[in-house]
């Protein structure tokens, strides 16, 4: 099979690749599934960049064209393809005001997240400011005001905290291919669970999908979003003990949907990487899990 090239696109037209990450002072992120040809979630990854971004109406419209041309164009791609849409400033080179891009990558027909994943909490805690839009009125909190919901739980394109997260767990050399996806777990200040590095956190206790409260911390999904108007899930503290006590794990994301997870029981080490266990079987979902899955391969993809 002829290997299937990524696409990139911006407001100058299609591009034959696109600055990495790093060359943007500031910005925002959405990461959507195309599949078939569309992106089932696009309005709600569009809703939540217009409201942190604060497009006008115009923009919002190109931006929704162009994101739409390049999902119709991943139609062939056997396994769907993962989408990019970059809102930001450049650190040099540009004029200051905001731009935005469009890549498309092809997803493998296997990965380690269909093997579920393994949670694994770090030592680095959230700020408020990892998840504000840099779009918000910086004027709130000089003037002691309070920051409006709109422009928090935003994804950015700087993301430095869940960087240093990572780094403090790493695969082992060798891995097993059913071998799940390994995603650090991040705490807010006060010692409180509030999401994966990739993913939002889901937490059944007592016959009751469960997230954490996400207020002040965190990136407020579009999956989680969709979900929470599938079945009910509240918002709770939650603290690394209570995922011990949970009967169901998992998290989900705009690409990878729903997956099952379980807590791995050793700590971060303060003095370096520390290695998961090699031999880390698959995460097999249990039966509410595998519902949330069912929900998505029908409604969804």
């Amino acid at each position: 099979m002829t290997d299937i090239l990524p696409l990139f696109l911006s407001a100058d037209g299609e591009q034959q690749a696109l600055a990495p990450d790093r060359a943007f002072q500031s910005g925002l992120l959405e990461t959507m599934r195309a599949q078939a040809g569309s992106i089932p979630l696009l309005p709600l990854h569009l809703e939540r960049l217009a409201r942190s971004a604060r497009l006008q109406s115009a923009q919002r419209r190109l931006i929704e064209e162009s994101i739409t041309a390049i999902a119709a164009r991943t139609q062939s791609w056997p396994w769907g393809a993962r989408v990019r849409l970059r809102y930001g400033v450049l650190a040099t080179g540009g004029d200051g005001h905001p731009q935005w891009d469009i890549s498309a990558f092809p997803l493998s027909p296997s990965s380690s997240w269909d093997h579920g994943a393994v949670l694994a909490l770090c030592n680095t805690h959230l700020s408020e400011s990892d998840t504000r839009s840099p779009f918000a009125d910086s004027s709130a909190d000089s003037c002691g005001g309070s920051v409006p919901p709109e422009v928090r739980g935003c994804k950015l394109l700087v993301r430095g905290t869940y960087g240093q997260a990572a780094r403090e767990w790493r695969s082992p050399d060798s891995r097993p291919e059913d071998a799940p996806q390994l995603e650090p777990l991040l705490c807010d200040p006060r010692g409180f669970v509030i999401e994966g590095c990739h993913s939002n956190l889901l937490v059944l206790r007592d016959g009751r999908w469960l997230t954490p409260n996400l207020r002040w911390y965190g990136v407020r999904g579009v999956m989680l979003h969709w979900l929470a108007g599938q079945v009910e899930i509240g918002e709770d503290d939650i603290r690394p003990l209570d995922l011990h006590k949970a009967t169901e794990l998992a998290v989900c994301n705009s690409v990878r949907g729903v997956v099952p997870a379980r807590l791995l029981t050793e700590q971060p080490s303060p003095g370096g990487p520390q290695t998961i266990p090699p031999d880390t079987a698959p995460v097999v979902p249990g039966a509410a899990v595998s519902a949330l899955q069912y929900r998505i391969s029908e409604k969804l993809w």
